[in-house]
């Protein structure tokens, strides 16, 4: 009789089929890791099914996960089972690369960061005086409830070996409040060295914009949402705004989390929008190149920059970028730019010139495409639809 482990990491039906390879007390070892995502349904079929095995099996199946010692194996569950989770929420939630403690009133805090920047030691040393959340992906769905993701923790018990895989229980780690968890506020890390920090732990607010740049490359599936920068903004400002927190050891954050939750970021106004296909032709009357939004940019507007979305690729405008932004709705010109940014801004020298670099590097980044006249002919280039 095949020996299985059925896990919900966020939500998600995973199967784990353990080979005869598998050991009993590396059995009980993994069902005790994953303790808190074991699924209490076993019946129907699962998501996601793989089979462990430390031997490679005769007839290799996609989906299997073979290492040849058990601590290599179960690191390697660790990804497999988080990864499964993010690739079944992808546009449906919006998924932080983050560790996650919360209140006993169901207040979360989440801590967004790149790999190495000590997540997993935050989560081990706030999660024993708040409740653990995650260590590794924070889950949010749209009306501001975290999902919570309490994998077992990647623990250094032997420098010579690879990390154990360690339950949240054998951590002494706090269990979840009863109060349902909501996202209260949203702290990037930036950990440094002690002697940089002589007034010790700093606590600083962030504006909305840098934000969401900061925040980008620690987002998975972000374009799949229905309205990625909107819904990113909006998280935001719900949580009052993005903090940033200077620290060298985890201990220091605990004594900070009140004033995390008393404190705000720097909320900036914003608009936006999406440009979607348009067919229509350049008007007669231009008899220059003629410039516009390329169709499919997702962007927000802010006072003094602008962050835009496009195949993937998320940019942040500054200088005229975001003036020019805003005039390029409709089919226009470097004459007709130069003349309205002059306006708006007061004369400068070499206006034209700064003008015509900057939408050139637009076009550039397919955030602009642009319609060139050549000897009464015109060819738009500058989109996807122009390459």
């Amino acid at each position: 009789m095949t020996r299985t482990l059925r896990l919900t990491p966020i939500g998600v039906d995973v199967e784990l089929q353990l080979d005869e390879s598998i050991s009993p007390q590396f059995e009980a070892d993994l069902r005790e890791a994953w303790t808190d995502v074991t699924s209490a349904h076993g019946d129907g079929e699962p998501d996601e099914s793989h089979r462990l095995a430390l031997t490679p099996f005769e007839v290799p199946e996609l989906g299997d996960v073979v290492q040849s010692t058990p601590e290599e194996l179960a690191s390697l569950i660790s990804t497999i089972v988080t990864l499964d989770a993010i690739e079944h929420n992808g546009g449906r939630l919006v998924m932080l690369h983050a560790a996650g403690i919360a209140l006993d009133d169901g207040r979360v805090i989440a801590f967004v960061g790149p790999s190495g920047r000590g997540k997993t030691t935050l989560a081990k040393t706030l999660g024993r005086e708040f409740g653990y959340v995650t260590d590794e992906t924070l889950a949010i769905d749209f009306d501001g409830n975290v999902l919570p993701y309490r994998k077992p923790l990647s623990v250094i018990v032997d420098p010579t070996e690879p990390k154990a895989q360690l339950s949240p229980a054998r951590l002494g780690l706090r269990p979840l409040p009863s109060a349902p968890l909501k996202i209260a506020a949203i702290v990037l890390l930036h950990r440094v060295e002690a002697h940089e920090l002589e007034d010790g732990p700093q606590l600083s607010p962030v504006a909305t914009g840098s934000a969401i740049g900061w925040m980008v490359p620690e987002l998975s599936y972000l374009p799949a949402l229905p309205d990625p920068l909107v819904q990113l903004a909006q998280l935001i400002d719900s949580t009052d705004g993005v903090r940033r927190v200077t620290y060298s050891e985890a201990s220091q954050v605990v004594a900070l989390v009140p004033q995390i939750l008393d404190t705000h970021g720097d909320i900036q106004a914003w608009m936006s929008g999406h440009s979607a296909p348009d067919d229509s032709a350049v008007p007669v009357r231009l008899s220059e190149d003629a410039y516009r939004r390329a169709p499919g940019v997702h962007w927000l507007l802010f006072e003094n920059e602008a962050v835009t979305l496009e195949s993937r690729i998320v940019r942040q405008l500054a200088g005229i970028a975001p003036g020019l932004w805003e005039l390029l709705g409709d089919w226009t010109t470097l004459t007709q730019l130069t003349a309205e940014l002059i306006a708006q801004y007061g004369e400068v020298p070499d206006a034209r010139q700064l003008v015509q670099v900057a939408l050139d590097g637009l076009v550039e980044a397919n955030l602009v495409e642009v319609n060139l006249v050549e000897q009464g002919e015109a060819a738009v280039v500058g989109s996807p639809a122009g390459q």
